[in-house]
């Protein structure tokens, strides 16, 4: 066409009919394969993007999946803190209210001991208090008995 020769004074050519209808046939071949060309690439798009946004998909869910097991996993670490916080707790109440009750105990023991130790010592005081009144009382018996018999014995008395 571009050899073609122009028609003077108009915008017109003369072509070459056989060459224009060659050229024609070859549209008629060579533009629907572009087509279905142009159509199997636009397909194939279409699938590496469905493929793109199915992976994306999964990779969201994916992370979302992660952050909720990363959540639960801290609420669940929060929680075995918290539980074992109020365990501690509980065991120093526990602890504190043994030793309590422990220090009431011994008190309690020990007064009852002081009371017997008392007791004891008034007993053996008592005990000691006769003893000695008793030996005493041998003692001036003795010593009367000494005498007794020591006058008696006394030739000027005779």
């Amino acid at each position: 066409m571009s050899d073609s020769r122009r028609i003077p004074l108009t915008s017109g050519a003369l072509v070459d009919r056989d060459q224009c209808l060659l050229i024609i046939d070859q549209m008629r071949v060579t533009i629907p394969q572009q087509i279905a060309e142009a159509l199997r690439i636009q397909g194939e798009r279409d699938q590496v993007i469905a493929r793109a946004e199915q992976e994306g998909q999964m990779i969201i869910e994916r992370a979302q999946e992660e952050a909720a097991q990363v959540l639960d996993e801290r609420g669940l670490l929060k929680e075995a803190h918290d539980r074992s916080m109020a365990l501690a707790e509980e065991t120093k109440r526990q602890a504190e209210g043994t030793m309590r009750g422990a220090d009431q105990y011994a008190i309690r023991v020990l007064g009852e001991l002081e009371d017997q130790l008392i007791a004891l010592q008034t007993t053996i005081r008592n005990g000691l208090e006769i003893l000695q009144q008793d030996s005493r009382i041998a003692r001036v018996t003795a010593e009367g008995a000494l005498r007794d018999s020591s006058a008696g014995s006394d030739p000027e008395t005779e």
